[in-house]
């Protein structure tokens, strides 16, 4: 098959942690595996389990991580 471009791959991959730092070292563990111009993105969530049904007390804030990137398929 022709192909205009070059056929490319992305990867993303997410998580979602419970600290800041943890969000960031998670970066740093991933970062080599989406090429070199890497898409990072750390958004705060605000969540609760099943188990946390009092409405007096707050919502813990966790963050959403992705590390997505393109690299050429080979």
């Amino acid at each position: 098959m022709k192909t205009r471009s070059p056929i490319e791959r992305t990867t993303r991959i997410v998580s979602t942690v419970d600290e800041l730092a943890d969000a960031w070292a998670f970066v740093m563990t991933h970062i080599d595996e989406v090429g070199d111009d890497p898409s990072i993105t750390i958004s705060p969530v605000w969540s609760r389990g099943a188990d946390q049904i009092n409405d007096d007390e707050p919502w813990p804030r966790h963050f959403s991580v992705v590390v997505s990137g393109m690299v050429e398929n080979s």
